[in-house]
């Protein structure tokens, strides 16, 4: 059995984990896939994130994750836009590697296509920006929420879309 992480010897805490180490044994918990879309002048711009959950439904508060040195950094944290979170179908892995990519600028259409193929989605503004180490942790308001027909989800496991 691989150790991951971080050993305690009586009192004393032994930090031997590199980021190798961290990253395989966080890639063992499954997660949905969601796109973050917003809107600059007339493009859209989308983003691929694991990272969402849920954090309050009172006021109703979600949360996801972005890196400081992602190309989108001034789309999605520097603006005080209105978001979309959409929640992404099995059948939709070639809209999520897309949006993880540099090509993550689209029209009207394409947008609406991410949508109607979609499980749902979230209405949201900015409600928070933290900065916690090499990422910015983003906290949105939930303005208006939205269940589209029903799909199975698109899952992320073991560093590889699963069914």
């Amino acid at each position: 059995m691989k150790d991951c992480g971080i050993k305690f010897h009586g009192q004393k805490k032994i930090n031997f984990m590199n980021s190798i180490q961290l990253r395989k044994c966080l890639s063992l918990f499954a997660t949905g896939i969601t796109s973050i879309v917003t809107k600059n002048k007339s493009k859209f711009i989308g983003i691929t994130v694991n990272s969402f959950s849920s954090v309050s439904l009172n006021p109703p508060l979600v949360m996801w994750c972005i890196d400081k040195k992602s190309s989108s950094i001034q789309d999605f944290v520097k603006n005080k836009n209105k978001y979309m979170i959409i929640f992404l179908s099995r059948k939709q892995k070639k809209i999520s590697n897309q949006l993880a990519s540099s090509n993550n600028r689209f029209d009207k259409k394409f947008y609406k296509e991410i949508i109607s193929n979609s499980l749902g989605y979230l209405d949201c503004a900015m409600y928070k920006k933290i900065s916690a180490g090499d990422h910015y942790i983003i906290l949105h308001k939930v303005i208006k929420c939205k269940i589209l027909s029903p799909k199975l989800p698109l899952i992320y496991y073991n560093r590889k879309y699963n069914s």
